[in-house]
């Protein structure tokens, strides 16, 4: 049992779904391991299968795993991302869900090789066996699953529901014109991809769950929503600008407008702020910047 067999297993796995849905498996190009009995083989292997769980086959898995014979409602080898998070990222000792993460490592290391901390080859050669047979029975239940895709009764409805779901499963940049459309419609200064770093998991969701002909309008919705949670519905302008557009240097006065502002709404708002700053450029609003707002 070598890396290859289980390379060999995806492979028989793409072909397979390759005969129904189009994309099926892309290439994996993350650095694949070239021993067995060493730490970086063993941490290579865990990059390698926690990329083909989590990104290039995330979809076809998540859908065959609910057929049969496989038919399991739990997470794929939820220990791959808790090795994966362990071994690459700085853990707080004083974050509840890192140290929940070092402990799912740690026992997933004493049942694969009889120490929480592995430091000989003998260990490594143990996770390593361990984590690819686990890899290995993951695509072998995969596979036979497919046997489920040419079903004379149920065979073209699964197929078409796959195909839907690989035609949902959006790459990230995809959401950033919603993202784009909503931060400038409400005047934030955003970068589109940290906003969709953030949210990007529960996008999808929305995405799949929406009909066909109402994509773009409950993206939109969902997106803008999430943009003003994310800033808390804060006015599209800082206080001291929008004081400058009223001309305001009384501090009740200008509160008493920023609450109105706020009460009516994050477009409306938007509309009179960008009135504000229409007139201030055409003169017909004095420009001299407030003063006493912020003693």
């Amino acid at each position: 049992m070598t890396f290859g067999t289980l390379y060999s297993e995806l492979n028989i796995l793409r072909r397979r779904l390759a005969g129904h849905v189009k994309p099926a498996l892309p290439e994996i190009t993350v650095e694949a391991p070239r021993g067995d009995a060493d730490e970086l083989s063993f941490i290579r292997l865990v990059a390698w299968g926690y990329v083909m769980l989590n990104e290039t086959a995330r979809v076809p898995l998540g859908f065959l795993k609910s057929l049969p014979p496989w038919s399991t409602a739990t997470a794929l080898l939820p220990n791959v991302g808790a090795l994966r998070t362990a071994m690459s990222h700085n853990l707080a000792f004083d974050s509840t869900r890192d140290v929940k993460t070092m402990r799912v490592a740690s026992d997933w290391y004493s049942k694969s090789c009889g120490v929480g901390s592995p430091n000989s080859e003998s260990h490594w050669k143990a996770c390593f066996d361990a984590l690819l047979r686990e890899l290995l029975e993951v695509l072998a239940l995969a596979i036979r699953a497919c046997d489920q895709l040419t079903d004379p009764t149920d065979g073209a409805r699964l197929v078409a529901e796959l195909q839907l779901r690989l035609n949902r499963e959006w790459p990230g940049h995809r959401f950033d014109p919603y993202v784009d459309r909503a931060v400038e419609k409400f005047g934030y200064g955003l970068n589109p991809v940290d906003v969709r770093g953030l949210q990007l998991t529960a996008w999808r969701k929305v995405l799949a769950a929406a009909r066909e002909d109402q994509i773009d309008r409950v993206l939109t919705q969902r997106i803008e929503a999430d943009i003003l949670d994310y800033m808390c519905h804060a006015l599209p302008a800082p206080a001291d600008e929008i004081a400058q557009l009223l001309c305001y240097d009384d501090k009740a006065a200008l509160a008493a407008a920023l609450l109105a502002l706020r009460g009516a709404g994050p477009d409306a708002a938007r509309n009179v702020l960008d009135r504000l700053r229409d007139l201030s450029s055409a003169g017909a609003v004095p420009t001299t910047p407030v003063t006493n707002v912020a003693s």
